[in-house]
């Protein structure tokens, strides 16, 4: 066969519904894909393309796939920089001039491999389709095992042309247990197992941390199980989120950075801190106060390497989540810890008291702590829940409540990275409704985007608080410029007569602009009712304080 029947079959065995691109590239391989059932979003950046493809990956548990042409390359290996923070996997192909161009200075030509090198698992040259089985397979196999992350395969011809119109000599194949991630389900040693039995046995305040990584393993039910079990508190990371009901008496709130000043204060009184799936660096635990290096510690991971890497004085548990925390629920003992349980829901009441106070202010101009209760109270319960990031990310990981039935990610680090994200999540899951919760700083990077949710219909709902500037940057440059406050505020704003919502009526998506809080709850779900691409630009109050001792200790 062809080589773009090869690929779009490949994309097609392996499960994948959408590719997300920028022209031009694949035009056969788009075509045949399509013919085959899938569909190609075309973003207006590979910026674009990518940050949905990580959000498809997020949410559908399969790799996504984006695409770009020669020139686009180094924007598409930028756009992959979030998932490989995030531990997503991203499939990415792009085009180089053929060979008989290379180093001759080639229109649009340069160097793509190197773009990628420290973003991707795997990182290859295809020279000539009959490289295509083995490197694609590779490609997935790499994505789905371990951490999982983003892989670049950079193709022969100025669009792909050379290896599409090359043949391929052998049959699709696919190794099914690498088209989801995670591919494999390890269990821990039992000697290992032991050792953590006994640990938690001995310990007086014990704490569960998850990260993403139970959320990718599945692991609600067994990590429930277990703490309820134990009577161990259970807080999570902001990609945790959704690992337990945030009303639910265990739950012992948001760790970090990004978190919640009573967990962070939990965390530093832990006796054992049990990790389950996180990558324990600087944000999530605090920079390393919540809880200290020094701690002792269970660490369950499916990547040894990031067994012991922060926290030393680990017992390891290398294997799946859901299996591992499955183990140690059938081998621990239940057990009361009625003293450190009120210990923990004494010091996480100081905060989410201070945030019913934010969440009941619903005074004018409109203040972001009320925006998240009218969230919250919004969701419903299947909802995807996308958080940019900073604030966006801080006041929706706090201050937005979700339920195990629902699904909350966030950027791993790349301001307006969730609009891009949240059309890529729409799509992988079509009857799941999905609200964006950006700022305005963050919808500057991606509102052209507004055009493709119309194009192809993608009804997400996106709440804009619009606080008319960076609002996070201002605390950082305040002391720089100490005593002229004003001139701070100045070079960090925005003008006051521009409109989201005007923007999002004028591409044919519904939009609406909110300036009254009493409007905001019905405001949210009239545009989730429309099942329409919709945006709702609340204007916020212009500089909103995070909340008392929300992230530090």
């Amino acid at each position: 066969m062809k080589g773009y029947e090869f690929i779009a079959k490949t994309w097609k065995d392996y499960g994948t519904t959408h590719v997300f691109y920028q022209e031009l590239m694949f035009m056969k391989t788009l075509k045949e894909f399509e013919n085959l059932g899938g569909k190609t979003i075309l973003a207006h950046s590979e910026f674009a393309a990518g940050y949905m493809a990580d959000g498809y990956a997020r949410v559908t548990g399969r790799p996504g796939v984006a695409l770009a042409q020669s020139i686009g390359s180094a924007n598409l290996a930028a756009s992959i920089h979030d998932a490989w923070l995030g531990c997503s996997p991203v499939l990415t192909f792009t085009g180089r001039q053929s060979l008989d161009k290379l180093y001759r200075n080639a229109y649009q030509e340069s160097d793509h491999r190197p773009f990628f090198d420290g973003l991707t698992k795997f990182n290859a040259t295809v020279e000539r389709a009959h490289q295509l089985p083995l490197l694609m397979r590779q490609s997935y196999r790499a994505a789905t095992t371990g951490k999982p992350r983003p892989t670049h395969l950079d193709i022969f011809g100025f669009f792909g042309m050379e290896c599409e119109d090359d043949e391929v000599n052998e049959d699709v194949l696919v190794n099914a247990q690498f088209a989801k991630y995670p591919a494999f389900r390890p269990a821990a040693e039992e000697s290992a197992i032991d050792q953590a039995v006994e640990a938690i046995e001995k310990a007086k305040k014990p704490l569960i941390m998850v990260g993403r990584g139970g959320i990718v393993s599945g692991a609600q039910k067994e990590l429930y199980t277990f703490a309820q079990r134990n009577d161990i508190p259970v807080c999570t990371s902001p990609d945790g989120k959704t690992m337990i009901d945030e009303d639910d008496p265990l739950w012992a709130g948001v760790i970090g950075n990004y978190g919640m000043y009573g967990t962070n204060r939990i965390a530093a009184d832990c006796d054992l801190f049990i990790i389950v799936g996180s990558q324990t660096g600087d944000q999530t635990t605090l920079n390393l106060t919540a809880p200290p290096p020094s701690v002792k510690a269970i660490q369950i991971d499916i990547e040894p390497s990031e067994i012991g890497r922060n926290y030393p004085n680990c017992i390891p548990l290398c294997g799946d989540a859901k299996v591992v925390l499955g183990q140690l629920a059938a081998a621990v003992p239940s057990a009361r810890r009625t003293e450190w349980r009120i210990q923990v829901a004494a010091w996480l009441k100081e905060t989410t008291d201070a945030h019913e106070a934010l969440w009941n202010n619903s005074s004018d101009p409109i203040t972001t702590g009320y925006i998240c209760k009218q969230v919250t109270d919004a969701l419903p319960d299947n909802a995807v829940l996308v958080g940019d990031t900073g604030w966006p990310c801080v006041w929706s990981a706090t201050m937005i409540r979700v339920k195990a039935s629902q699904f909350y990610t966030r950027a791993a680090g790349s301001l307006g990275w969730s609009f891009p994200a949240a059309l890529g999540i729409k799509c992988g899951a079509p009857d799941r409704p999905v609200i964006n919760f950006i700022g305005d700083g963050g919808m500057f990077y991606f509102s052209n985007e507004i055009e493709t949710a119309v194009r192809y219909n993608i009804p997400i709902v996106s709440v804009i608080y619009n606080n008319r500037s960076l609002a996070q940057v201002i605390p950082f440059m305040s002391g720089i410029y100490s005593g002229e406050e004003n001139r701070c505020v100045d070079r960090l704003s925005f003008r006051n007569d521009f409109s989201y919502a005007r923007i999002a009526q004028e591409f044919g998506a519904h939009g609406v602009q909110v300036t009254k809080a009493a409007d905001v709850a019905g405001a949210i779900r009239d545009a989730i009712a429309s099942n329409r691409p919709a945006i709702v630009e609340v204007m916020s109050e212009r500089c909103a304080p995070l909340g008392p001792r929300s992230n530090t200790l």
